[in-house]
C-alpha cells in the first residue's frame, strides 16, 4: 500500500501525473460497485468525524467537572456567602499565623484536609467604588508585580459573577529568595485566583491559593469556588 504524502515511483522514478513537471496522463475510472457513491461515502465520513469530534469535547468537559468536589454553601460574614469543598475546615488562629505572616489575619480562612489549598476573605481598608473596577485592576496588578519576582498572568479583567462586578486576577508567580539564613531559601511558586470587589466603599478580597506544581489538581476547583461567590442585595 502507498504511504501517504509519499510520492510512487518505478525505478525511483515519479510516476507520470504525480511528479512535478511529469506529462499528463488519462486516469481511468475507478471501478464502483453496483449503489456506491463517493458522495454518500464522502457524508459517511464527515459524520465520523463530527462524532469523534463531540465524544472528544464531551469527555474533557467531564474530566475537567471530574476533580471538583461537591460543593457546600458557606457563609463568609452577613453579606457574602461562598460554596466551599465539603472538606475544606475553619483555619486555627495557629494555623492562620503559621501560613499568613500578617498582623490582622483574613474575616474568614478555609483550607484543605492537608492544608495545600486554602481560600480566605480579606476586608482592607482600602476605599473603591464600584465605578472605579477597571481603573483599579491596574493599580492591584502594579501592587502583585512588585510582591512577586515573576507574575504570569492567566485572566485579568473586571468579571460579572452573579449580579456583582468583580476584578478577577489569576495568575502563577514566584518569589526568589537568596538570603542564606532564611528557612525559605529558594523559589517559592503559587498559584492564586483572586476577586476583588467593594462592600460599604471598602475592598474586599477573595482568594484562593496553592502551590504552583498543584495547580492541575485545584485550578478547576478555584474556578468552581468563585462562579458560587455571592454578595447580598442589600450590600451592593
Amino acid at each position: 500500500s502507498r504511504k501517504k504524502g509519499i510520492l510512487p515511483s518505478i525505478g525511483g522514478r515519479p510516476v507520470h501525473g504525480f511528479g512535478a513537471g511529469s506529462p499528463k496522463s488519462h486516469t481511468p475510472p475507478r471501478f464502483q460497485t453496483p449503489g456506491h457513491s463517493p458522495n454518500r461515502d464522502k457524508k459517511a465520513n464527515d459524520m465520523v468525524s463530527s462524532t469523534k469530534a463531540f465524544l472528544y469535547v464531551t469527555a474533557v468537559f467531564c474530566l475537567a467537572f471530574q476533580d471538583v468536589p461537591k460543593l457546600k454553601k458557606t457563609k463568609l460574614t452577613d453579606r457574602i456567602s461562598v460554596s466551599l469543598p465539603e472538606d475544606f475546615h475553619a483555619m486555627t488562629d495557629d494555623e492562620i499565623a503559621a501560613k499568613y505572616f500578617v498582623a490582622r489575619k483574613p474575616a474568614a480562612s478555609y483550607a484543605s484536609p492537608d492544608r495545600i489549598a486554602d481560600f480566605t476573605l480579606n476586608v482592607t481598608n482600602t476605599p473603591a467604588r464600584p465605578q472605579d473596577l477597571a481603573m483599579l485592576k491596574n493599580f492591584l496588578k502594579s501592587g502583585i508585580q512588585g510582591s512577586y519576582t515573576k507574575v504570569e498572568y492567566l485572566q485579568d479583567g473586571v468579571v460579572k459573577i452573579g449580579e456583582r462586578d468583580f476584578v478577577a486576577l489569576e495568575f502563577t508567580a514566584e518569589i526568589r529568595d537568596d538570603d542564606p539564613n532564611s528557612a525559605n531559601r529558594g523559589v517559592t511558586r503559587q498559584y492564586s485566583y483572586l476577586l476583588y470587589t467593594p462592600i460599604q466603599g471598602k475592598l474586599n478580597v477573595l482568594a484562593f491559593n496553592c502551590p504552583a506544581q498543584v495547580r492541575q489538581r485545584w485550578q478547576p476547583v478555584a474556578k468552581a469556588v468563585m462562579e458560587t461567590v455571592r454578595v447580598s442585595r442589600a450590600e451592593k
